[in-house]
């Protein structure tokens, strides 16, 4: 039974001292009873969740942090609803259900896979830290996910897209009122492979002259929080590169970045949304700027490109990585070089 101590200081609203008395009784026995609850169930799933949150928030960005509060909220509400309130009323069954009825019926079938390797390791840690006595994870299966093949753009689909940028018009500030540098922004997406986020922090001050073309060297936005920096190089051709230091710029020091955003994603938005108009009005579909990217690495890959070297200007963390969404493509590459091959040999 506490003692008076274990109770936090709180005000009773009552001027009788019986009254007082009966008030501080009650919550005396209301601790006594949630201390009871916690010996034998352990902590609650809530709790689990905010303590590692807590202990992952130092190597986590604040979006991918979100990401895993998401998930957490969902397992916790699908769990109280089934009356599962502790993380020691966890099961294999019902963790495995969670996976079917418990994410959202139209989630992607990557994302889901995204989400499943979350809750893997929420249990992970769950058993590491004793707050469950089996090691679940060992038992709940990971989402084996199928990933969409990329698929570039055509040559006419660019032409349009492009000649769109050019029409853009109103508006007061930003993309809207320079049509010229928003084309040039796509144009520096699809030379270089760059994600639109670092397109527009693009910053000509940092470009030095190479051999034959200009080098860009800067450090991605995308990137584990405790990961070291890693400069990538990009490569760009000197009518791109004079096209831009010759464009009316957003900004004193750069030629795609305006505004004074904390958040560097609603640039990121501004550019998706008006690639969407884009493509509405000349008519390409799923006109996004991260298919600008899927256009220069396939490009590279049909022009002949080892995998690792295309794998390298697009800032990939492994070769396996650009094969798992570029494998139709390298395919094709390799039916292009047998072709190669085959008429030189009837040449000879």
């Amino acid at each position: 039974m506490p003692s008076g101590d274990a109770v936090p200081r709180q005000p009773t609203g009552c001027t009788d001292l019986r009254k007082a008395e009966a008030v501080r009784a009650a919550h005396i026995a209301h601790f006594a009873k949630q201390a009871k609850a916690d010996a034998v169930h352990g902590p609650t799933i809530a709790e689990c969740a905010d303590k590692y949150l807590a202990s992952r928030r130092h190597e986590l960005g604040e979006k991918t942090i979100g990401q895993h509060r998401l998930l957490l909220d969902r397992l916790r509400n699908f769990c109280e609803a089934r009356n599962a309130f502790y993380i020691g009323n966890l099961t294999v069954d019902l963790l495995e259900t969670f996976k079917t009825e418990g994410l959202p019926a139209d989630m992607k079938d990557t994302s889901k896979a995204t989400a499943v390797a979350k809750l893997r390791c929420f249990l992970r840690t769950a058993y590491r830290r004793n707050w469950i006595a089996e090691s679940l994870v060992d038992k709940v299966t990971a989402h084996r996910a199928v990933y969409e093949q990329k698929e570039p753009y055509s040559d006419d689909e660019l032409k349009k897209i492009l000649d769109g940028a050019l029409a853009l018009n109103g508006g007061t500030h930003g993309y809207a009122k320079h049509p010229k540098t928003f084309r040039l922004l796509l144009e520096l997406m699809l030379e270089t492979g760059m994600r639109v986020g670092d397109a527009i922090r693009y910053d000509p001050s940092v470009t030095v002259k190479g051999e034959q073309l200009w080098i860009y060297t800067f450090v991605p936005q995308k990137k584990k929080k405790i990961d070291l920096p890693k400069p990538l190089e990009t490569y760009l051709t000197g009518r791109l590169k004079t096209a831009i230091d010759q464009c009316e710029w957003l900004s004193p020091k750069r030629p795609f970045f305006y505004g004074a955003f904390r958040n560097e994603a609603y640039l990121a938005n501004e550019v998706y949304n008006r690639m969407q108009s884009i493509g509405e009005s000349c008519g390409v579909a799923d006109c996004r700027p991260h298919r600008l990217r899927d256009t220069f690495a396939v490009r590279k890959l049909l022009g002949g490109f080892q995998l690792d070297d295309v794998s390298r200007l697009l800032g990939h963390s492994s070769v396996k990585v650009t094969e798992t969404y570029y494998a139709k493509w390298v395919a094709s590459r390799k039916r292009r070089l047998e072709r190669l091959v085959a008429e030189s040999l009837v040449n000879a």
